[in-house]
Order: C-alpha cells, then structure tokens, then sequence
C-alpha cells in the first residue's frame, strides 16, 4: 500500500509540473455564518471560464486557475449568494461565510445542494436529503426518523410496519454500509426497530447512495448511508430541546475559544414511565413490572490547530433496555462508536484525511427466576485505521485515493448457567477474528462541457485470522463431517477487485447518466426471519463461506423544469449477486457452533425502474415516487432449485411526501404509502395423518400479505412573536395513520379446538391512528 500511495504522489507532483507556471490555485472553506459550521457541497463558480467545483464533506475547497481577474460566485441553495471580485496572481486562501436566505418563503427546501447537481453531476443514484426537511415530515409518535424518511424514497424497501430497517435495490438489510461521522452502525434502530438510532438535533447531513457508489466505500453490496453530525456552533453559546409523546431531548452547543467548538445531545424515551403512570391511575399498578426505553447520546467537538490542520473527537452510545420484573428477565443491546479524524492540507490542492475509529455492538439477556440464573452475552468489535487522499489537479480532474484496514471481532455468543444448588456450566461459541484491508482510487474527469466521468477501482481483501476451528459440513448432510484447526495467523486470504465506473453526458437542463459497480462484501447478518432482530448475529467469510459479490449496472434520465425548481428522474437497474446465502428451514441461528451448517448458497438478481419528481422551491415543497421491481434468489437446496421471491419482495411501492407553508407561522405537512404486500409463506393445504392435520406450505415466500397503504398528516405551529429575541419554539401536532388502516403485520392459522378440520386466518396488525404532540425549542 506504502509503494502505492507514493506512486500516485509522484504521479500527481508529474501532472502539476506539465500545467502552466502561470496557473495558481485558489481555496479555502465555505461556511455559514451564523454557526460557523462547514457546508457539504456548496458551490464556488466562475462564469468567464465555464469552470466551478463544490466543496467536500468537510467544507473545503481547491480550484486551479490560470492567472487573472475573475468573478467568483460562491453559492449554496438557501442561502445567499456572494460574488467576490478576485486578481488570482498567487495562491489564494479564501474562507468565505455565506448567510441564510432572508427570503424563507421562497428559499424552502428539502435538499442541501445546488440547484442542478442533480443534473450536472456525475453520480447517480444518489440521494441527499436536509434534515430540516425530515423535521417537516408526519411521524410515528411525532418523533422525528431520518430513517423512515429514507424509506420514502424510490428503490427503498421497509420490510413491515414502522420498522427502521431498510432495503435498497434487492440488498438485504445487513447489505447497506450505515456510517456515522465515518463509524459503522450495526444496528440503526431502537425499540425494536420502531425508531432510528440517530437523533435528528445531532445530525448536519446525510447522503444515500444506491448506485455509482465511490471507490471509496466498501464492504457492503447495496447502498451507502453516510451521515455527518453537526460540529456545533463556534460563534455563540446555543441549544435545542424537545419534549414528546415518548421522549424527549436536548442538545447544548457552543465555541471552544476562537478555534473550535462542540456539541452534545441527547435522548431518552419513557414509554415505561408513562405506561406506568397510566396503570397507577386506573388502580392497577401492581400489575405493571414490564421496563422497555431506550437512550442514546451524541458528542463532538473540533478544533482547529493552525490553518492547515484541524482535528475531531466524535462519539456515539446508545442503548435499548427490556425487562419483566416478576420473572426476573433483563435483556439490553446497545451501539458504541468512538472516531478520531486529523484532516491536513498539504497544499493548496492535496487535502488529506486521517481517521481512527472504534465501533462496537452487544447485547445480553440475564434470567434470574431464584432457581437458575442465565446470563447470555454476544458482541461484535470493530477497529479500523483510514487514509484519504484528495488532489484538484485541475478544473478538470479531481483525484480520490486512500486505504483502509479494519480489524473484526466477532464474539457470537457466550451463555453461563448457575444453579441455586451453586452447581455451573459453561456454553461458549468461538470468536471468528479478520482483518480486512483495502485500496483505491478514482478520478472525477471533465472531459468536455457536456461530458464528464468518475472512473474508479478498490481492491479488497480479507485474511481470516487463527487459531480457529472450522466445522465442515455439506447440503446434504448438514451434520458436521470432521473439523479443520487452522494456527496459522493469516489464513483463507481472499482477494477481490472492484471497479466503479459513472459516465455523465449533458444536455439542455437534463441529462443521461450511467454507472456500473462491482462490491464485495465479507461479513454479513445471520437472521431467517421477517425482520432483523436484535439478536441477529454476524459472522465472516471464510473457507466455507465466499464472499458475497453483486454487479450492479444503472441507467438513467435526468431533467429540470422552471428553472431548476423541479427535478425530474427515471433510473433503469440490474443487478446480479453471486455466493447469495440463505438459510434452510428451521435454521437454528443463536448459539450454534456450526452455524455454516445452516447457510445455503446460490444467486439472486434484482432489477427494476424508479421514477422521482421533487420540487425543492416555493410553499409546496415535496416529491413524489415510484418504483417498480423484482428480487429473487435461486440458492441450492430450497424450493427445489426453484427461483423463488426475496422476503423483501414487494414489486409496487408509491409515496407522496408533501409540505406547504400556510403562513410564516403555520405549515402542514403530509405523507401517503403504498406497496405491494410482503412476500410470506403459507399453508395452503393438509393432511391428516393419524389423526392428526398436517400442513402443506407454498413454495419459500410464494404467498404474499395484503397490500400496504397509510396516510400520515402533521401541523406545525410557532408562536406568535412575543418570545424572547434568543428564543424559537414550536409546537408540532402529528396523526400517523390518518384513516385508521389496519395493515396486516403477520397472519397466523390457527385450528378450531373442537373442530380440527377448521382452520382460521388470523390477521395481526401493529397500529392504528396514533396522535401526538410535540414541543420543540431552540435556543
């Protein structure tokens, strides 16, 4: 990796040489004035030359130009915009601060990017969302999820009511790299996947990215979620609060000295606390011993060492709590993330990252019924160590390369039982510990006005590290054959190249765009039911195991109407995985020292066509999407080698995410759901043996429950102003499920007890029409 990275250094010391002696560079960071906080992809232009760029993840950025006078218009969409006069006859550092937009009825937006990057740039399938936005949106409980929004959006699937986990473009949901500040979440839900893990008061930006996916992402097949937390206001002390339904929040921010600042927030839910309250005024408290909340806390500070280096300490730590007092059951499961990133400049047009980061996830159940007591524990560790290259050798080509090394850790369970007589015993599955390394690079080339390429390669790696004991076992005899004890410190080393490639081709005010990517992923999700749970465990590839490939290629249209205020997309996808697992019937997943005993293995594929239609500007802000697709697997040993349905399988899904402005102080808001109905697997016939009925199944997911559909509606109301100068609130009024519809969440079949031969349908649903208020401040 060392003998690379300089290769590319000289390389780019090469190509500075063959430019003009007479070109200089201009840049610096573009930031809002009021918080003083960098702005992801705000845009810097020069009309004379026909030349511009945008500002990375941590608001820098770098432009060559020949010597000269120009005009420079800096610019991001909400705010206002500055042109600057500028005599460029040596390198130029120039920080800038852009204030909001005064003009907020017309400046409304659901999106933090300039008007037509969508259509100009290079990469497709992506999609940013402002969380500001998101805040808008009707949600469950009135609790605001930067997930469930994300659900909204074409070719992402939910699996079941309000669950947080999601789907993209035939991906299982242990299939999408979910990053926060750079640290990998392993489980982005609380409550049971009712709510995110991610607090919406801590959040500054967040991107999905379901196709053209950069070399410099890995280790997942199907989508990136990056998401950013904000780095807290360095001009003044400030702050925001809120009290829910079921939780409430708050979040402090403020200036360290003149160089840096930080944040801090919060949350706890208390349904127990109001479940409790609720039974003790109808007399019946003694019958409520149940606990279930969750908590989470965010914190980041930054601060700036000299004019070239800056530094970031950010964390995460959540937990969820259950717990049936009377029986003594206690079961929590929780996230931890710790990231230390150093950026440095090392010239005007060669940034650099490094980043540090530590991210963990466990969970436990203890049993104590004062006769045996159970404690169960599992875990899984992540350690990682990243570099990140970006060089702007020209207006026309930008230079991404860097590595990565990540050291794996999983623990899948360890359970020890102690009896009141003192006697014990111990039941413990075996760490699987790798180490997984990568390299890459990409080159975002303007070739001409109209066309425009990001060409890039990674090349993965796992090396599985020993000693450790493989079981082996084969689909026809799942029993283990005999086992292999591997000592050596590095073995099963498993090698794959990645190539990313988004081509651009302009027009007048729209677009055509391709992209093709190959992605490897090596550890992956051991979960054989309907949704992931949060004792689903993970394990890695290994002699047994392949690792898992998928091929995805994407087309697609792109067009602005009246004046960039309405975008307009349809995107055309394949793709093809390779090494796709799925488990057999009646997998026996937890606690399993033979584990790959339960996989079967195949191909799946999915494909699809998704169409959006957003407007960003003006009162009625919104989008409307569709997406029509299909995903299936073909994995030996199931369904007769049969192609059969993904359970996540639902080939129509409809949204409408509206909002509009009545006044400067009232605004309304709503959400409309459609989709096809969740792949399943039915008795559809029996038997009867012996005086006894057997089922008969249908094919693996050959059923398919009702069809999905559910309107949400919120009102947002500020006070008039009266408040004090320093002081914002709100109130926010919310239905979810606006027309009570009883979505089926699960059907079960049940026989009559004095009839036999009569079988029931049985529909379960999770909600019906739920009202909520919240209060939310800002200060």
């Amino acid at each position: 990796m060392k003998s690379i990275i300089t290769f590319i250094l000289l390389l780019i010391v090469t190509i500075g040489q063959t430019q003009s002696q007479e070109k200089y560079t201009l840049s610096g960071h573009i930031r809002d004035m009021a918080s003083g906080e960098e702005l992801i992809s705000a845009s810097l232009y020069i009309k004379s030359l026909s030349v511009g760029n945008t500002t990375n993840v941590y608001g820098y950025y770098s432009l060559t130009l020949p010597a000269g006078n120009y005009e420079v218009r800096y610019s991001y969409i909400g705010y206002e915009t500055i042109i600057l006069t500028i005599d460029l006859q040596e390198d130029l550092r120039n920080d800038i601060e852009l204030q909001a937009s005064r003009t907020t009825m017309e400046e409304i937006v659901i999106s933090a990017e300039e008007k037509d990057e969508n259509v100009e740039a290079v990469e497709m399938s992506k999609i940013k969302i402002d969380v500001e936005a998101v805040k808008k949106m009707p949600a469950l409980f009135g609790e605001v999820d930067i997930i469930k929004a994300i659900q909204l959006l074409p070719g992402v699937k939910s699996i079941g009511e309000g669950t947080s986990g999601f789907y993209v473009r035939g991906g299982n949901a242990d299939q999408n790299l979910v990053l926060l500040d750079e640290a990998p979440i392993y489980n982005s839900s609380h409550l049971l996947g009712f709510f995110s893990s991610f607090n919406p008061d801590a959040i500054k930006d967040m991107q999905l990215s379901k196709g053209a996916i950069s070399s410099r992402y890995g280790g997942r097949l199907s989508s990136v979620l990056d998401i950013r937390m904000k780095e807290g206001n360095n001009k003044s002390f400030g702050g925001s609060a809120g009290i829910g339904t079921i939780m409430s929040r708050l979040s402090i921010e403020a200036p360290i000295g003149d160089k840096g600042s930080f944040i801090v927030s919060g949350r706890r839910s208390y349904l127990d606390l109001v479940t409790k309250a609720y039974l003790a005024a109808k007399g019946n408290s003694d019958d409520n011993d149940f606990t279930f909340y969750f908590y989470d806390l965010n914190a980041k500070g930054n601060y700036k060492i000299s004019e070239n280096d800056r530094i970031f300490l950010s964390g995460y730590f959540g937990r969820d709590v259950m717990g049936i007092e009377e029986e003594g059951v206690n079961i929590d499961w929780g996230n931890k993330t710790s990231t230390v990133r150093w950026n440095h400049i090392f010239s005007p047009s060669l940034f650099a990252n490094l980043t540090f980061y530590s991210s963990s996830y466990d969970y436990g159940l203890n049993s104590d019924d004062g006769i045996t007591d159970v404690d169960w524990q599992s875990d899984l560790k992540e350690l990682s160590a990243k570099l990140d290259f970006t060089s702007f050798i020209s207006p026309k080509h930008t230079l991404h390369f860097g590595g990565q090394s990540i050291r794996h850790i999983l623990a899948p369970g360890d359970i020890k039982v102690i009896e009141a007589d003192g006697f014990s015993s111990e039941f413990s599955v075996e760490e699987a510990k790798s180490l997984e390394n990568a390299i890459y690079i990409s080159d975002e080339w303007t070739v001409n006005k109209k066309l425009k390429m990001d060409l890039g390669l990674r090349v993965s790696s796992l090396h599985n590290l020993g000693p450790h004991t493989h079981y082996n076992t084969s689909v026809d005899d799942p029993e283990v054959t005999d086992t292999t004890l591997y000592s050596s410190r590095f073995y099963d080393n498993q090698y794959n190249v990645e190539p990313r490639i988004g081509i651009k081709y302009g027009m007048k005010n729209s677009s055509i765009k391709m992209s093709y990517n190959r992605m490897a992923q090596y550890i992956q999700q051991a979960s054989n039911g309907n949704s992931a749970t949060p004792f689903d465990i993970w394990f890695t590839s290994s002699p047994n195991v392949k690792p898992q490939l998928a091929n995805q290629l994407a087309l697609g249209y792109f067009r602005n109407f009246r004046n960039n205020t309405i975008e307009a997309s349809v995107e055309v996808y394949y793709k093809k995985f390779t090494n796709a697992i799925d488990f057999k019937e009646g997998a026996q997943l937890l606690l399993n020292k033979n584990l790959e005993g339960e996989l079967r293995f195949g191909e799946a594929k999915a494909y699809g066509i998704e169409l959006l239609l957003k407007k960003d500007v003006g009162r009625l802000t919104g989008w409307v999407a569709y997406t029509y697709s299909k995903i299936e697997k073909n994995i030996d040993g199931i369904n007769e080698g049969r192609w059969y349905n993904a359970k996540y399988d639902k080939p129509h899904d409809f949204s409408v995410v509206l909002s509009y402005e009545l006044n400067k102080r009232m605004s309304l808001s709503s959400n409309f759901v459609y989709s096809s109905g969740s792949p399943v697997t039915f008795p559809t016939g029996r038997y009867e043996y012996n005086g006894v009925v057997v089922p008969v199944y249908s094919d693996r997911n050959g059923e398919r429950l009702p069809n999905y559909h559910r309107m949400d509606l919120s009102l947002s109301l500020k006070p008039k102003k009266n408040e004090r100068r320093n002081l914002k609130s709100e109130w926010v009024f919310s239905i979810y499920n606006v027309y009570n519809r009883k979505n089926a969440f699960a059907i079960n079949f049940k026989q009559d007890e004095v009839n036999p031969r009569l079988t029931y349908a049985e529909k379960s649903s999770v909600f019906s029409l739920v009202p909520s208020v919240t209060y939310n401040i800002k200060f």
